[in-house]
């Protein structure tokens, strides 16, 4: 099923590209003030709030505390990974596309950066899941994300069985709205979540 949505989602994603033209010990808590900590970057309480703030205000797609983290997350590692499927990507792709939301919602000025770290990110989860045969280079760093990350109480625990399983009915999601012909279709992936309650991997929480 997966396989039929990504050859439906990649013709999307074409279309997308071309309309275009201090490190913390794996199991501690993470620092105070630290959302989550993964390779010796640190995503503050404070960044994932303006994060929130941008999907809720500036997208107008809500995600919620633990999705906001899981696309951070993500995303900071799928930009270490993107010669594992031959994906050429540039930071200003997400730049022309968070200037045409603020466009389409009559805003006439310069995308923020977290703004574009928001569009970046789905954009990028799309593109792993969309542009390959399967899965399995999105699988991988979801695993290395659930090793090597640092994440507080309040954060849970990194599963990527739960990221994977969210993942699929996300892309369900995604495929309706690019059948649809909406241009931010990858938007969708906003929906997905990694973090669950300690001890309980396979509950994905708010």
């Amino acid at each position: 099923m997966l396989h039929l949505r990504r050859r439906a989602l990649a013709g999307a994603l074409a279309g997308t590209a071309l309309l275009l033209a201090g490190c913390a010990v794996p199991g501690q808590p993470a620092s105070p003030g630290a959302a989550a900590e993964l390779d010796g970057t640190t995503l503050t309480n404070a960044h994932v709030s303006e994060l929130y703030d941008v999907w809720l205000e500036e997208i107008g797609a809500p995600a919620n505390r633990r999705q906001v983290i899981t696309i951070e997350l993500m995303r900071q590692a799928l930009l270490e990974e993107t010669d594992q499927i031959d994906f050429t990507y540039a930071r200003s792709v997400s730049r022309q596309q968070a200037e045409a939301l603020l466009e389409i919602n009559g805003v006439n000025e310069e995308p923020s950066e977290d703004l574009i770290d928001a569009v970046e990110g789905s954009l990028l989860i799309a593109a792993f899941t969309v542009l390959t045969e399967d899965t399995s280079v999105i699988q991988s760093v979801a695993e290395q994300i659930e090793a090597d990350a640092v994440t507080s109480p309040r954060t849970g625990t990194f599963s990527a069985a739960a990221f994977m399983q969210s993942l699929s009915v996300t892309a369900e999601k995604a495929t309706a709205a690019a059948q649809q012909g909406q241009p931010s279709w990858y938007l969708e992936f906003n929906d997905v979540v990694g973090l669950v309650e300690p001890d309980s991997p396979w509950i994905v929480s708010e």
